[in-house]
């Protein structure tokens, strides 16, 4: 019986070791950008790169990896805008931003 009980729990133990972590968002070392910008179909650009149209960031934010990141908001039409966040320690920032017609 001890033998068993002893096979028993050395499987579980190694049958969990053995398998790889989940990988879930909120672990601690990214933030969270939610975006209010005027338009709101204004494109969203992340370190360069574009991410999307700034009205689903209203409710969906940005994930953000843990440092600093350029945001730019650009639309035809007005002048773009950029901004330097932080993001670090499942950080939740608004970015409020209302872009100006170009002359």
């Amino acid at each position: 019986m001890k033998k068993a009980a002893f096979f028993i729990l050395t499987f579980i133990f190694i049958w969990g070791c053995g398998l790889p972590q989940e990988t879930r968002r909120g672990v601690g070392n990214e933030g969270f950008l939610i975006l209010l910008v005027t338009p709101n179909d204004a494109e969203v650009y992340l370190d360069g790169d574009r991410v999307g149209r700034a009205e689903q960031f209203e409710k969906d934010p940005v994930e953000l990896k843990n440092g600093t990141h350029k945001i730019e908001i650009r639309k035809a039409g007005f002048a773009p805008e950029t901004r330097e966040v932080y993001a670090g320690n499942q950080s939740r920032q608004t970015l409020k931003i209302n872009l100006k017609k170009s002359p």
